[in-house]
């Protein structure tokens, strides 16, 4: 009688924890480590396309549909503040960080490797290409349109737009291209224009780089910095998103070429 007993409870324990696993895979608990590998291991082709889908699902709405950034950090540049090797993302991924709006993921850790994979492209994204145009030509079409006006190259240049020193280690070609022909495309957050009309009649055009109830700090197109107090507006005007003028009326060649150099600008 007390063997049957026994056996009697041994089976409902098993069956409460089959139905605990179960009731797991139900509610979509992810399958979680204790162990982080060193490598990624799903890091094959396959996998980061995968991942760049997952991302689209979990991470684009704070770092932008192709990771240019706007609430969450710009992944394009290839540096993260938690660091970049494949442990180190993999743990950003999934617990988030402290003390900032990055949360921690529901993933599966398979799942989280192949983000990880995608998020490592985006840092990478040119570096197998090769453009077919002249990038010596592109770098003389690059100086003779003033485009030092507004871009940094090294220590050459302007901050009114994006720094383009590795632009072609982490922006491939059908990037580069839109963005001399459709700059409105996509245009990061810290990098939108405004435009200031104060009561005296004066203009203040720049980017926008901080905004409260009293003021708006903008770095205008001289690359100076200023502070524009609210109450001696008359309008402000966002409704050009860009300082980039479209570089549309290229010729096939010179735009291949323009590409090219800024294809071989992949930094140190």
């Amino acid at each position: 009688m007390l063997f049957r007993m026994l056996l009697g409870v041994t089976a409902s324990v098993g069956l409460l924890a089959a139905q605990n696993v179960q009731n797991q895979a139900l509610t979509g608990e992810a399958a979680r480590s204790a162990e982080i590998a060193q490598k990624n291991p799903f890091a094959s082709e396959a996998d980061v396309q995968q991942g760049g889908v997952l991302f689209q699902v979990q991470c684009a709405v704070c770092h932008g549909a192709r990771g240019e950034g706007g609430r969450g950090a710009d992944l394009t540049v290839g540096i993260y503040r938690m660091g970049g090797s494949d442990p180190e993302l993999f743990r950003t991924i999934r617990s988030g960080i402290p003390g900032s709006e990055m949360p921690a993921s529901r993933f599966a850790d398979d799942d989280i490797w192949k983000v990880a994979g995608f998020v490592q492209r985006l840092g990478s994204r040119g570096m197998a290409e090769k453009a077919p145009g002249d990038a010596a030509a592109g770098k003389e079409l690059y100086a003779k349109n003033g485009c030092a006006g507004c871009h940094r190259i090294g220590d050459q240049g302007l901050d009114l737009g994006p720094d383009l020193t590795n632009v072609g280690r982490r922006r491939g070609l059908v990037f580069l291209e839109e963005s001399l022909v459709k700059p409105n495309a996509i245009v990061a957050n810290n990098f939108r224009a405004v435009q200031l009309v104060t009561k005296s009649g004066q203009n203040v055009s720049g980017i926008r780089l901080n905004e409260d109830d009293l003021s708006i700090q903008v770095r205008d197109m001289s690359g100076n910095l200023r502070s524009v107090m609210k109450d001696g507006l008359k309008e402000v005007k966002r409704d050009k998103p860009s300082l980039m003028p479209s570089y549309e009326r290229l010729s096939k060649t010179d735009l291949a070429n323009l590409v090219a150099y800024l294809n071989s600008l992949k930094g140190e």
